[in-house]
């Protein structure tokens, strides 16, 4: 019986098997993920709150003891039906803009979400429809009058079958985004103080193009929630105004600081320029002022030109000597020859003069 031999591998054909053997496990892999992705993006969470903000223009006003609802709306844009708690926060404005939505008590003074009742706090949302969410605020009778502030906020139930799944598959940061929510400002009645101001208006000292950037920022001091409107006159160095820019009004919450900009799209300008800042805000129609001056001039545009114009100069004035010079030779050359034309001519007058008898 003859004795069978070892088949011997070459290093190449272990490579071409490694080869094969990636592109399979490469394709199963692909293959497999292409339906889960797929699966995640229909069975994606999604809801959108209506409004986004409820009484920032201070139309969200009641008295101390009195009681008020509000109505809220959510919508479920999700593939499926969902279960949606709703919950009354406080929050915190630490950047100035972005309310953050806090768990733990907060100051009274602003508080809001301690005197609403949600009705109902938790219902099913079938995919594509509306809710409504009615909440019944309290105010109490030693309520301090001023801005007070809460955040609606929606999200799905842990008892939803969306939610389940995705915690299920370790995809519980994608429930937390779905979190959604409306910012209620509500004022209540008395004697309020309004007091804001300005600070760090500032633009270049010196621009040579355009645009240019103005920033400064508002301070609000007052028990209320301020929206104050802003615009910034420009006028040039004969006091004319030749530009009035409108500055994009924004809330700022009590005791809280808030960054604004403004552009004068302006490309060319020609010498000195002052801006005036003015911004009225409160109900009483407070106004506050400020003013800054600058340089707005093509420096270099201007120095290369006047570089091309005495260059110009120069060069005419060298031409023209050039020309001058050419002249005055040519003017001593023309009297020396007459000069010389008279000398021959005096030299003959002699020969024929001393040939005579």
């Amino acid at each position: 019986m003859p004795i069978a031999r070892p088949r011997q591998y070459t290093l190449s054909s272990f490579l071409v098997a490694g080869a094969l053997l990636t592109g399979v496990a490469c394709t199963s892999i692909f293959s497999n993920a292409h339906p889960v992705q797929a699966q995640q993006a229909e069975n994606q969470l999604s809801l959108t709150a209506i409004p986004p903000r409820l009484g920032e223009d201070n139309t969200l006003t009641v008295k101390p003891g009195d009681t008020t609802q509000i109505t809220l709306r959510v919508t479920n844009t999700s593939r499926e039906a969902m279960t949606v708690e709703s919950l009354a926060q406080d929050f915190i404005v630490e950047d100035g803009e972005t309310p953050i939505a806090v768990t733990e008590e907060v100051s009274n003074r602003w508080s809001l979400a301690s005197w609403m009742v949600i009705v109902p706090n938790k219902q099913v949302v079938q995919p594509g429809q509306t809710a409504g969410v009615n909440v019944l605020i309290t105010v109490p009778e030693d309520a301090l009058p001023g801005g007070h502030y809460a955040m609606i906020t929606h999200q799905p139930a842990l008892d939803s079958g969306l939610a389940q799944e995705e915690s299920a598959s370790n995809q519980a940061a994608t429930g937390i985004s779905q979190r959604v929510g409306t910012l209620v400002y509500l004022v209540v009645e008395g004697p309020i103080n309004d007091e804001a101001f300005v600070r760090g208006f500032t633009a270049p000292e010196f621009t040579e193009y355009g645009p240019i950037p103005f920033s400064f920022t508002m301070d609000n001091r007052s028990d209320v929630h301020i929206r104050p409107q802003a615009n910034i006159e420009i006028y040039d160095i004969l006091n004319r105004r030749v530009e009035n820019l409108q500055v994009e009004s924004k809330n700022i919450f009590p005791f809280t600081s808030r960054l604004f900009e403004a552009e004068w799209p302006q490309t060319w300008g020609w010498g000195y320029y002052r801006a005036k800042l003015v911004v009225s805000f409160g109900d009483q129609g407070q106004v506050i002022s400020d003013s800054i001056s600058f340089w707005f001039f093509p420096i270099r545009l201007v120095i290369a030109g006047l570089i091309g114009l005495l260059s110009l100069l120069a060069a005419g004035i060298a031409v023209r000597r050039h020309i001058l010079h050419r002249t005055g030779d040519e003017q001593k050359r023309i009297a020396l020859l007459e000069e010389r034309l008279r000398a021959m001519e005096s030299d003959k007058m002699r020969k024929y003069e001393d040939d005579t008898p």
